[in-house]
């Protein structure tokens, strides 16, 4: 293939929106899971009858983060702002003017981050980086209110297509992460010795569970320190092949249980694993869905399925106005294999 017309396809050339849709509503779920998370201890971080006061939260930040609450810091009109996030996360999540909510979702998200950075961490970063691309996404176009609107409106049955451009952006930005992240800990003597695990296991001030008996099998710290290396090296690169891409997944939900269960970092292992979802291919989609549906536990698979191809519509970015159809290869109903037979 020629190489410009193979990146030109990378970016632009159409693909299913359900593997995006599929992470929207799980990026929604894990958005909320924060607000949650900080709404503890709300006072205490983001008014002023906590740790910052008056004008220190806005010397704190400095100007090059803006953010409207560091001029209304009372209790009550915080818990607005947040019961009003709260509430725009949800309409993200369940797809409802979608393009019109991820910017307000970006934007209010991006005031709390700014009001106090004392308490962020890469947790915090990551999901404002994620929160950014989200905006950009026309992750609306499928498991959506937007795309039942669509589908009234439009009254043929379509698979629903996007320019993946900005799903790209995504992966990418997850593939660099874990590659950044395992080569700084190669520069590290701990990871290359074997070690590193030893003191982590052994700080109980910040993981959930006493795992410091390990610390008595020098092997399997072993084992861990260089395996966790060994995995993120592997995210970033073989979650991108079909053949390699289910046990990676795997190998990362392990990674993150892991850590979850060393370190005290929530919300970070979730995005991160939310993310392997725009990884993932239309039919891997339909997969994960059967086997999270309760219905298809116990359902025999259907012994032959039939394919056609019916329009679909492309979901343009918001540089583009006049959505477009495509030819899609779908999946028919088993009345319409039966029919066909």
């Amino acid at each position: 293939m020629n190489p410009a017309r193979a990146w030109n396809a990378f970016w632009f050339g159409p693909v299913s929106a359900r593997p995006l849709g599929l992470f929207r509503i799980v990026f929604g779920l894990v958005t909320l899971a924060n607000l949650a998370f900080l709404s503890f201890e709300m006072d205490y971080w983001l008014t002023d009858v906590g740790l910052l006061q008056g004008t220190e939260a806005l010397e704190v930040a400095g100007p090059s983060r803006p953010s409207p609450l560091n001029w209304v810091q009372d209790p009550t009109s915080m818990h607005v702002f947040f019961a009003a996030t709260a509430a725009v996360a949800v309409l993200v999540t369940i797809g409802w003017r979608t393009r019109l909510m991820s910017i307000l979702l970006y934007l209010m998200m991006l005031s709390i981050h700014h009001h106090n950075v004392l308490t962020s961490s890469g947790a915090d970063t990551l999901v404002m980086i994620i929160t950014f691309y989200v905006m950009l996404c026309p992750c609306g176009a499928a498991y959506s209110l937007d795309d039942r609107r669509e589908a009234r409106r439009r009254g043929i049955p379509a698979e629903p297509l996007i320019l993946p451009w900005s799903q790209r952006l995504i992966q990418l930005q997850i593939s660099l992460i874990y590659f950044n992240t395992a080569i700084l800990k190669c520069n590290g003597v701990t990871w290359l010795n074997g070690t590193a695990l030893h003191y982590v296991l052994n700080n109980s001030e910040v993981g959930y569970l006493r795992l410091d008996p390990l610390t008595q099998y020098p092997v399997a710290v072993n084992i861990l320190t260089y395996g966790a290396v060994l995995i993120e090296f592997a995210l970033a690169f073989l979650l991108w092949f079909r053949a390699t891409r289910p046990w990676t997944i795997i190998a990362g939900l392990a990674l993150h249980g892991g850590v979850h269960l060393m370190v005290n970092i929530p919300i970070f292992g979730e995005m991160m694993a939310a993310c392997y979802i725009c990884f993932l291919q239309p039919d891997e989609v339909d997969v994960v869905l059967r086997r999270l549906n309760p219905a298809h536990w116990f359902r025999r698979p259907p012994h032959s399925t039939v394919a056609a191809t019916i329009p679909g519509r492309v979901d343009s970015p918001s540089a583009l106005t006049r959505p477009h159809l495509t030819e899609a290869a779908c999946r028919l109903a088993p009345e319409a294999a039966k029919h066909d037979d």
